[in-house]
């Protein structure tokens, strides 16, 4: 046991978003095995997945069923996860008022907006602790106003003002925040200040899943093509990949198109050469793969790095921008920003073909930003030593 952590209780509530879930438990993993007393706060939604020794587990509704038909048709893909996070602030705020516990360090993940939720809570601030995804800079304008419509509700409840929950990311803020990420790959590292730690960033200990049946064809590369959990809703891109590489004897193309994409009506005509799949265990398979398309999202994008994965980047919003933009400056992919230029059927396999050829030089500066990660990790006890102290 690490002596520092000798008694110290943590609360940490985690994300309630893929990646952000992704993070967290990692995180809780690590507090456990150095010693430290853990409960976690958790959706339903990600409860069944933390499954870690030794923690607390308090389980938590972000259901929003009800709230979906306010949503106008024109809202932002993050309109839904708006009212989730605005919901689970809500229910988190609530769990920390009646549970009364007095915990020597509470971690947050970044979608709670501290300064804002302390006027309810009244907690020590130097005893609050966000805890990020990726980058805490950005080069590209995160507001989006019409996101604050599912804080309303909250809003109104605790008489606060919550505000866009990505866009507030980038602002100043005093609270400690550790980063998983190194220096090395974060955009600006000169420009982040002392509130900033850089904690590296390892791949989830997910299960195998023998269910996922997928067989890679000895004879063609395997292109794999994913947008993410959430933006993986663009159908005219997923049509100018297929028309990329229809019926090619060179490319096995396996496309996740996210869970709510009704395969069966949107894509009539599968080539031979392609599969469509709603879900895809991500992890289980990049070792397979040959090029990736990916939205750039930094999860997936230090997983295909880690794996030594050729990147074509298409991000989509948020970070992934900014994540793409620092991969292609250390010469570790090919970006296709779509508010720069067409991402048209041949701009996509141009690129492909490109990051494939590239491929030797790609592989060697991802293994210079992953072993940058693995110092960074390698760090975190210190670091954990030092705020928790």
């Amino acid at each position: 046991m690490n002596e520092t952590a000798k008694g110290k209780k943590i609360l940490v509530v985690c994300g309630i978003l893929h990646g952000h879930f992704t993070t967290s438990v990692e995180v809780i993993r690590e507090l456990v095995s150095l010693g430290y007393d853990v409960t976690c706060y958790v959706n339903e939604e990600f409860a069944p997945r933390l499954e870690v020794e030794n923690i607390k587990k308090v389980v938590y509704s972000d259901d929003v069923s009800e709230m979906k038909a306010a949503i106008p048709p024109n809202a932002p893909p993050f309109a839904i996860n708006a009212c989730r996070v605005g919901k689970a602030t809500d229910m988190v705020m609530s769990l920390i008022l009646e549970e009364k516990t007095q915990y020597d360090y509470y971690i947050f993940d970044l979608f709670f907006e501290l300064d804002e939720m302390n006027k309810v809570m009244k907690l020590d601030p130097e005893k609050l602790i966000s805890l990020y995804v990726s980058y805490a800079l950005t080069d590209v304008d995160q507001n989006d106003p019409r996101r604050a419509l599912g804080l309303i509700p909250t809003n109104k409840k605790y008489n606060i003002n919550l505000v866009d929950f990505v866009g507030h990311i980038y602002y100043p803020s005093p609270f400690k925040k550790l980063i998983p990420c190194s220096r090395y790959f974060h955009l600006r590292a000169e420009d982040v200040d002392e509130t900033c730690y850089f904690i590296g960033t390892n791949i989830e200990n997910r299960q195998f899943d023998p269910n996922f049946s997928f067989k890679k064809d000895a004879d063609r590369k395997l292109l794999y093509v994913s947008l993410g959990t959430i933006f993986g809703k663009d159908v005219e891109f997923y049509f100018n990949c297929i028309e990329a590489f229809r019926n090619s004897d060179e490319y096995q193309v396996l496309m996740s198109v996210g869970r709510t994409v009704n395969i069966a009506e949107t894509f009539r005509d599968i080539p031979e050469n392609f599969t469509i799949l709603n879900y895809v265990p991500q992890t289980q398979l990049l070792p397979d793969v040959d090029v990736f398309i990916t939205h750039a999202g930094y999860n997936s994008t230090t997983e295909a790095m880690t794996a030594g994965v050729p990147l074509v980047m298409v991000p989509q919003s948020v970070d992934q921008f900014d994540v793409a933009k620092v991969a292609q400056n250390l010469n570790a992919g090919i970006e296709l920003n779509k508010n720069e230029i067409s991402i048209t059927s041949d701009i996509i396999k141009k690129a492909v073909e490109d990051a494939y050829a590239n491929r030797e030089t790609f592989k060697k500066n991802m293994a210079a930003i992953v072993e940058s990660l693995a110092e960074a990790r390698n760090k975190r006890p210190e670091i954990f030593a030092e705020i928790f102290a």
